[in-house]
């Protein structure tokens, strides 16, 4: 049985290739996001930090990573051994003047990146969190970006000046680089795999902050 915080990364990273390449072969995303994911260099181990005190975002895990088991048992199984084993973090930088109560109610973790299990090649991978009735405002980064998105549903608008759009459980949502996108949940937490699939040090700004300072720091 798998109980080393590597260990149950690969399983992790099995799963979820697994599930990606059985539900969702052909849609936007997957074949860039699986062919890095393969061409990662897993006998690179990385430093990740041990867990902090629990991050008051994760208390939406539990019920996040239930929901998951009726999108893909493996993974949500997976999951649910490896997340208390995680460093969940939040850079209130990222979000300058976040909503109400935002900043306690959304939590990340790297698996794969400079901070993660595995130090990565230009690409990231980790989990993302956001409580109930929240809105993630809208930003944009260099990097392209997968969301598989466990619970739902949740609404999403891309362009800025677009209408909001629901996704369900168990649906993806591809990003483009540079593609203005924001987030917000309904009456059930979000939780996700979010991937970057290069240019991970490319520009990160906050739309209304002043985008001629990008934040350049990881997020989901």
């Amino acid at each position: 049985m798998a109980t080393s915080l590597f260990d149950l990364t690969d399983r992790t990273l099995t799963a979820l290739v697994a599930g990606l390449e059985k539900r969702h072969a052909g849609e936007d995303g997957v074949a860039e996001t699986l062919a890095r994911l393969n061409a990662q260099d897993y006998t690179q181990r990385g430093k990740p930090k041990a867990p902090a005190k629990r991050d008051p975002a994760c208390r939406h895990l539990a019920a996040g990573i239930a929901a998951t088991w009726h999108v893909d048992k493996n993974l949500s199984a997976a999951i649910g051994d490896l997340a208390p084993l995680l460093h969940w973090q939040r850079v209130p930088e990222q979000v300058p003047r976040p909503p109400q109560g935002f900043m306690d109610d959304y939590a990340y973790t790297q698996i794969i990146g400079p901070s993660g299990v595995y130090p990565g090649d230009d690409f990231m991978f980790g989990l993302f969190i956001i409580g109930p009735r929240q809105i993630y405002p809208e930003h944009s980064h260099a990097s392209p970006e997968l969301y598989w998105l466990f619970t739902g549903p949740t609404a999403w608008r891309l362009p800025v000046d677009g209408p909001w759009t629901q996704k369900r459980a168990g649906e993806l949502q591809w990003i483009k680089p540079q593609q203005v996108h924001a987030i917000r949940t309904l009456d059930v937490p979000l939780l996700a795999t979010w991937t970057w699939t290069e240019d991970i040090d490319g520009d990160f700004c906050i739309l209304g902050a002043d985008r001629s300072t990008p934040l350049n720091q990881p997020a989901g």
